[in-house]
């Protein structure tokens, strides 16, 4: 099966400098309110809220910890919810836009793994069933209807090949009507010689070549287009994205190609972007404009090369490309760097190694703006990014988390007129609630 590239053809009608963000209204990040699991070690990476501010919190001690967010200034715990470690401990959490339960998925390389559902205020496991090979993530769709599951099938050890990874794509509606989870694999085809790819590249543990066959590609992230049709995925190894239409099953994929801009690439002595960097995106996560026009992704960049080690690397941006044809738009180049260094907090210890490392993303229409959320895993902190005009993204602001460590994920959340980031914090085990101040 040969997959295809995206339409030539774009569709772009920018909303540009017009509703662009002023001196005197540009917003701010401010903590405000700290949650802790109370786990040891790397707990509460995956933070998923619904509208009504209940959030879930995948920790991989083996519990999921479901929290009343409502008033997001006095966070707590409803309950903890216990999750069989059988096939792996929890890797992802994703509660139901409008029903009372969540999805949670288990995996550990080389090995098939588990996605299970559980009522959200009771805890009480209603099915669980297999998926493919070490599932990392799962989302829901905005309308409710459909869940994937990306099955990352990681090497499982130096010269071990975890498998070919896939996607789970879960029948909700069909699940609700017959008692249990409604389940079909998603087969990924071979995507060499697309353009735009990753080069040089080795998985993370095997140390084996990446030559983007269906044997080779890692789906990472996902994000739903607003019309829940196309669900839109991270291949961070393959610097690719995969976009799969859930009403056809056809897939397609566009290379995202290199970012090229000034960085500071020599760790010690302070920040210092005089050097020029060219470095494959290779993104985590994954936002999708709620007009349906773009996508966002966090680039991350990770590559290794054969012995581990690659010296330089990282994107080190957050980019944007066109949802229709996978053309891309623009990037922030050396900002987020810029940012973390003016609010203190840019890791220069790994000035060579990926600087800040954009994770997780999310993107809001507030205010007249389109605003992007991004965890900045390495500097501790988070990124506020104008997307108003998508052609020019800006960096608006970074804040710290003040003790948190190692954000995976972000969240925007709406209480009434006001406007809220959600962190997940994998490292302190922390959940960070700020606000977004104008």
């Amino acid at each position: 099966m040969r997959i295809r590239t995206w339409p030539a053809t774009a569709i772009m009608i920018w909303v540009c400098a017009a509703s662009a963000t002023t001196a005197a209204q540009t917003p701010q990040l401010q903590l405000r309110a700290t949650y802790s699991t109370g786990l040891p070690g790397d707990n509460a990476e995956v933070v998923s809220v619904r509208s009504d501010g209940i959030a879930v919190a995948s920790n991989t001690a083996g519990s999921i910890d479901v929290i009343d967010l409502l008033n997001p200034l006095e966070p707590r715990r409803l309950m903890r919810v216990p999750v069989a470690t059988t096939t792996g401990t929890p890797n992802s959490a994703a509660v139901h836009p409008h029903l009372d339960y969540f999805l949670t998925v288990t995996g550990r390389p080389g090995q098939i793994g588990t996605v299970s559902a559980f009522g959200l205020f009771n805890g009480v496991l209603l099915d669980s069933a297999p998926v493919g090979i070490q599932p990392d993530s799962v989302v829901i769709s905005p309308n409710g209807l459909v869940a994937v599951v990306t099955n990352e099938a990681e090497g499982s050890g130096a010269g071990q090949s975890g498998g070919a990874g896939s996607l789970s794509v879960i029948d909700l509606a069909a699940s609700h009507a017959v008692g249990r989870l409604v389940i079909r694999q998603v087969g990924l085809p071979s995507i060499g010689g697309l353009p735009g790819v990753s080069a040089g590249r080795t998985d993370d543990l095997a140390m084996l070549p990446i030559d983007h066959s269906a044997q080779t590609l890692e789906p990472e992230n996902i994000a739903f287009s607003p019309d829940s049709r196309f669900a839109y995925v991270t291949l961070q190894e393959n610097n690719a994205v995969l976009r799969l239409d859930l009403q056809t099953g056809a897939t397609a994929a566009a290379g995202l190609g290199q970012t090229t801009h000034l960085a500071d690439l020599t760790n010690g002595g302070g920040y210092v972007p005089s050097e020029s960097l060219v470095a494959f995106r290779e993104p985590d996560g994954i936002a999708v404009d709620e007009t349906g026009r773009f996508f966002v992704t966090a680039d991350e960049g990770d590559t290794r090369n054969a012995a581990g080690q690659s010296g330089v690397r990282g994107g080190r941006t957050i980019s944007v490309f066109d949802a229709h044809t996978g053309a891309f738009i623009a990037d922030t180049g050396t900002q987020l760097d810029d940012a973390a260094a003016a609010a203190g907090v840019y890791p220069d210890h790994r000035s060579n190694r990926g600087s800040t490392e954009p994770e997780g993303i999310d993107l809001v229409r507030f205010g007249g703006l389109t605003l992007a959320a991004v965890a900045l895993e390495r500097a501790d902190a988070i990124a506020l990014v104008d997307l108003s005009d998508p052609t020019t993204p800006r960096v608006l602001h970074v804040a710290g988390l003040q003790g948190g460590i190692g954000p995976e994920t972000v969240k925007f959340i709406r209480r009434g007129s006001r406007l809220g980031v959600v962190s997940g914090n994998e490292v302190s085990g922390t959940v960070s609630i700020f606000e977004v101040v104008f």
